[in-house]
């Protein structure tokens, strides 16, 4: 049944889970550490939108460096400088170094789209519905687990250290992220070492180098236009799907946990159990969705999610309390288990492989997902639209806490229906 779980796929999968095992005890706090530095909703939402705008930049050098140079040596080595960037976190003691360390960290994964393109070749066409949901729930396994261990190490330092409330938040955080920084050095030897290239010299040409960076980067960006005129019908609507979600989704998802504890009232235990609970029923129906994916077609799971999103996220600002915010969020995981392997697969099917860098780099892999933590959507085209989303976002969360989730709503259902008229899947599957 996982005959395809080896090589590449075994090791990225390993990788992701040990860092998920570092990252996610922290991540799910992210908002709530920049509240405690003295940030408000309105540096919430600028601080997520540096970020975006950041990940833009060199996001089409990665792609393109990706086919012309290779996949391996790119991911590995910029894996060592993005875990650099995470001491910004470390030392932070205002919301402005913060802004500083998630702008270079997200600068910094543009190796993302290789990463994105070595999955794909390294998956069979007839299996990436169950191989794309593998890859996203073995991870998730760990990050189920992580959020509520970085909850109750926040619970046990307000009650033990004899520091305020935000203070004994920031000491916790800092010492989660110096883990996640030398977890991550780990993460980029293993994929030095161990990760097998998947494009030939015949197919790419050059030679990888940070030097020749500089070089590639005009290149690069004449591509982006030529990607473009190179998509087909459906895949252009998919992107302009996924430019919209962008917007809307990034405005919304980094006021969940605010809303939840300013609002709602619950507190980081709380959520860090909620982000457990949510996160297991997604790794239990993964695999049975990754195969119903492969079994009955992409575009059917991606119209039942997409369906259903709209109504989940307007119900948030009705949620209440612990059972509800919880029901909430448990429904956004099985929908992003209904759409994020479905999209995969189409798009991996659409894209041949001598172009999948740089496509990946223009649109990331998995269509439309409803983030309800940091938006990380990864495509050159979505970064725009998703940094103004996030930076109109605190300042809609500002005007009324119930915006977001009413505008986000409405936004899914316009998704909803020009997903069920443009969206089709090739006749045949690229390799």
């Amino acid at each position: 049944m996982f005959w395809f779980v080896q090589g590449n796929v075994k090791v990225l999968m390993f990788c992701r889970v040990i860092w998920s095992a570092s990252t996610s005890i922290v991540y799910p706090f992210f908002s709530l550490y920049i509240l405690a530095l003295g940030g408000t909703s309105t540096e919430i939402g600028l601080i997520n939108a540096l970020g975006i705008i950041a990940g833009m930049i060199l996001y089409p050098v990665g792609g393109y460096i990706a086919d012309k140079a290779g996949r391996v040596k790119l991911i590995g080595y910029s894996t060592f400088l993005y875990a650099f960037a995470h001491l910004f976190f470390v030392v932070a003691n205002d919301w402005k170094i913060i802004a500083l360390g998630q702008f270079m960290s997200q600068l910094l994964l543009f190796y993302m789209p290789a990463m994105n393109a070595l999955e794909a070749d390294s998956l069979p066409p007839g299996v990436r519905g169950r191989g794309f949901a593998m890859m996203m729930a073995v991870p998730g396994a760990v990050r189920v687990v992580a959020p509520v261990i970085g909850g109750y190490v926040i619970e046990w330092f307000k009650a033990s250290s004899g520091l305020t409330s935000d203070q004994a938040i920031v000491m916790a955080v800092r010492i989660c992220w110096t883990v996640a920084f030398a977890t991550g050095l780990l993460v980029a030897w293993l994929r030095l070492r161990y990760l097998k290239e998947t494009v030939s010299e015949e197919e790419g040409g050059e030679t990888f180098s940070f030097r020749q960076i500089p070089k590639m980067i005009v290149p690069a960006y004449r591509s982006i236009m030529d990607s473009i005129k190179w998509m087909t019908p459906s895949l252009r609507v998919i992107v302009v799907l996924e430019m919209f979600a962008s917007f809307f989704i990034a405005m919304s998802a980094p006021f969940y946990v605010v809303y939840a504890k300013q609002v709602i009232g619950l507190v980081e235990s709380q959520w860090g159990l909620i982000m457990f609970i949510s996160g297991l029923v997604g790794i239990l129906a993964a695999f049975p969705l990754g195969s119903a994916t492969d079994r009955v077609g992409p575009r059917k799971m991606i119209l039942i999610g997409i369906f259903a999103a709209p109504v989940i996220v307007f119900s948030y600002q009705y949620a209440g309390g612990f059972i509800g915010v919880a029901a909430i969020l448990v429904g956004l995981s099985l929908v992003n288990n209904l759409m994020m392997p479905a999209f995969s697969t189409i798009i991996a099917n659409i894209i041949p492989r001598s172009r999948r860098g740089r496509l990946y780099s223009l649109i990331g892999e998995r269509g439309i997902t409803v983030s309800f933590g940091n938006f990380w959507g990864g495509g050159f085209l979505l970064f725009p639209p998703a940094a103004i989303g996030a930076y109109v976002g605190g300042w809609v969360y500002k005007i009324d806490p119930n915006l977001p989730w009413i505008i986000t709503g409405a936004a899914l259902v316009i998704c909803a229906a020009l997903v069920y008229l443009f969206v089709h899947e090739p006749e045949e599957a690229q390799q």
